[in-house]
């Protein structure tokens, strides 16, 4: 069982909680172990965690998806790009404080354990990305000693990634 609370889903049962963190998910804080809403929206929807507000009612998958395309632009496209990558056996966390949607560890690593394999940046296939951003996103990319990925998100929820990396000749 967790609880919602703001932009987070906090995992009180201690079962519950050290099963999640042998898989990478969550953040530890304290004795709680905190889950992005795009973990907690994934493991509704695997029917892996039962979610509750804080007046104890019962939050649904499509109610929490709702809850969080209010919260955060392009919602949906970073929840199927993130739910890809987990069946694929990957850990990704939040990208945010390095300028990214996600950062995604190699299969069967968590983070601590190897460093970040990709950062990845979200879009649809009908954005268009200046040049001076994907210019930004390459160097920062580099700076961090990652790879970046740039998911493409189409019409029909089918994901490519496309690796760009610095060439110095």
């Amino acid at each position: 069982m967790a609880t919602l609370f703001s932009n987070k889903a906090v995992v009180l049962d201690k079962k519950t909680k050290d099963a999640l963190i042998q898989k990478g998910f969550g953040e530890k804080k304290d004795s709680l172990l905190v889950l992005d809403l795009k973990e907690a929206l994934f493991l509704l929807k695997g029917e892996k965690l039962a979610l509750e507000d804080k007046e104890e009612k019962t939050v649904n998958f499509d109610e929490l998806l709702k809850f969080c395309e209010k919260r955060e632009k392009n919602f949906y496209n970073k929840f199927v790009v993130y739910s890809d990558l987990r069946e694929r056996g990957f850990v990704i966390k939040t990208g945010f404080k390095f300028g990214f949607d996600f950062r995604v560890y190699p299969r069967g690593k968590k983070p601590g354990e190897e460093h970040t394999q990709w950062v990845i940046h979200v879009a649809t296939q009908e954005e268009q990305i200046s040049v001076p951003n994907f210019s930004r996103m390459v160097r920062l990319s580099g700076n961090l000693k990652t790879e970046l990925l740039i998911a493409i998100v189409d019409s029909e929820d089918d994901v490519n990634y496309y690796q760009c990396t610095r060439i110095t000749p």
